[in-house]
């Protein structure tokens, strides 16, 4: 089971003495029978047992609606983030960011949904919602800098992106690459939708600074790792 391997290596690190944060940059609701089965329930309850600390939402997460998500989500002890997905009353259907500090870092999430998944989602299943997108990409950016600039508010030392976005060219403005060069102050964005393997990959933000981009490809065929060390240094793999 991959879920148990993840928890173990998770148990791992931290028998080590590493302080671990555990992040999903979404579509776990699909793929598998076992979590068809239970309409996305199943894999709510797997990530608990495993340890998840952190995730977004993917297109498929709507694969059963909006309303059996949010019943899905209701048992889920990580934290949901979803910043670019408003609901009727012009809120966001989950937290759009969180803090969570280790080692006396502060270290910010904010999770990104792609448009598509108005085009990829049964529209009777996402009736109501409204997501942030624009057709140049600049409504999504602005959101996004809307969460860089809360974060920073709330102390955030490092901003991290969960975005469910890809870097296929036809997602674009969408994707991942599009969010990195016209936002500026993320430092990590841990990317999905795409299924692309990036273990490591430095993009410029709207200021020129480097963003670590990575993204492990689909159905845990990678667990990726991104180490923060005392000194400020990153590896990733």
């Amino acid at each position: 089971d991959l879920y148990a391997a993840m928890a173990s290596l998770k148990a791992d690190y931290e028998a080590q003495g590493a302080e671990v944060i555990l992040a999903d940059a979404g579509d776990y609701s699909q793929g598998t029978v076992y979590v068809s089965v239970n309409k996305g329930a199943d894999a709510v309850t797997m990530m608990n047992a495993t340890g998840y600390d952190v995730a977004t939402i993917g297109n498929h997460e709507f694969d059963y609606g909006y309303a059996q998500l949010a019943e899905n989500m209701k048992a889920a002890k990580f934290k949901v983030l979803c910043a670019d997905v408003l609901g009727a009353d012009g809120k966001t259907i989950f937290d759009a960011n969180t803090i969570i500090e280790k080692g006396g870092v502060k270290i910010g999430f904010f999770g990104l949904e792609t448009p598509e998944a108005q085009t990829k989602a049964n529209p009777k299943l996402i009736e109501g919602l409204k997501f942030l997108a624009g057709k140049d990409g600049k409504e999504l950016y602005a959101c996004a800098a809307a969460q860089v600039a809360a974060l920073k508010e709330q102390g955030a030392d490092i901003v991290v992106c969960l975005a469910h976005l890809g870097v296929d060219e036809s997602s674009e403005p969408y994707t991942s690459y599009d969010l990195a060069k016209n936002v500026k102050d993320i430092d990590f964005i841990i990317d999905g939708h795409s299924h692309s393997v990036i273990p490591s990959q430095t993009v410029a933000d709207k200021d020129g600074k480097t963003v670590i981009l990575t993204s492990t490809g689909t159905k845990l065929e990678n667990i990726g790792k991104l180490v923060l060390k005392p000194d400020g240094s990153v590896t990733t793999g």
